[in-house]
């Protein structure tokens, strides 16, 4: 029908549409008989839009229009370059690192929306396993069953409180952190971030245990700046500047690295493409 109300024209309209003149005229005297209307007005020297075509081919229009656009769509998920990822974080990863990791996924993928949400600990492997979430920023190691890949390195730092002495040192080691009051998390809330502090307490000698409790880095530090104690949080939490709190360096050569895990049965191919922007080498803070 657009065809042809552009043409006014069966034989051109046919020639353009690359088929023969009668076909065309039949599927337009069927599209009559459905609509119960007269759309064009034939005469020997072509056909004109009656009324009641003039008010319809708009609409054929936006039907046409609608039909492609489902089809670019349907062309972009298929090739991975439209759609939505779902992608689970540990809250530290959003001060630097998740930010700076997906620039380039955002760059080569302008189209696909990112659906980002802070997760922690089992929460965040149970919403990949369940396919809540199609990728996760996590801290190493992966649980059985996942793919992950690091993707993130940065190095430990000590927060303290207002008033403390180490706060005026050039850096800090584990063995002077022993005996003070310990702002952490529970295990299960971080199992790779817990594991590797608690490792560096065990390799002084000492035993890990945290006695002033936090679910997130981000209320860890606030607990320090109230002076209630000290921690060990990535480097990246430098960004978080309340009042009083002092980062100092940790002594040794120990790294928190993060990861990007998924669960392959569950990949789009938009979260694939999205994997595979992901940096070969992992990236630091800046």
């Amino acid at each position: 029908m657009v065809v042809l109300a552009e043409e006014l024209h069966f034989g051109r309209a046919a020639a353009r549409l690359g088929i023969a003149q009668p076909p065309l005229t039949k599927r337009i005297q069927r599209l009559e008989a459905d609509l119960c209307l007269e759309l064009f007005d034939r005469s020997s020297h072509g056909a004109n839009l009656t009324h009641a075509g003039e008010e319809l081919v708009g609409q054929a229009r936006q039907v046409l229009a609608a039909a492609e656009r489902t089809r670019s769509v349907a062309r972009g998920l298929r090739t991975g370059v439209q759609g939505v990822v779902r992608i689970g974080a540990v809250g530290s990863a959003f001060y630097e690192a998740v930010p700076r990791l997906l620039q380039e996924a955002r760059r080569v993928l302008p189209d696909v929306r990112f659906q980002v949400d802070e997760l922690e600990g089992t929460e965040l492997i149970e919403a990949l396993r369940f396919g809540e979430v199609e990728l996760a920023f996590l801290r190493p190691p992966a649980a059985h069953g996942l793919t992950s890949q690091t993707v993130w390195l940065e190095r430990f730092v000590v927060a303290v409180g207002p008033g403390s002495a180490l706060a005026k040192r050039e850096s800090v080691s584990v063995d002077q952190l022993i005996g003070s009051n310990f702002v952490f998390f529970e295990r299960q809330d971080g199992t790779g971030y817990w594991d590797r502090v608690s490792a560096m307490f065990h390799a002084c000698g000492a035993e890990f245990e945290p006695n002033v409790p936090a679910a997130h880095v981000t209320t860890i530090v606030g607990l320090v700046a109230m002076g209630l104690g000290v921690s060990i949080v990535p480097e990246s939490a430098r960004r978080l500047t309340p009042p009083g709190v002092t980062y100092v360096p940790l002594e040794g050569d120990a790294t928190l690295p993060l990861a990007i895990a998924s669960r392959p049965a569950g990949l789009t191919r938009t979260a694939q493409r999205v994997l595979e922007a992901m940096p070969q080498e992992p990236l630091r803070p800046l």
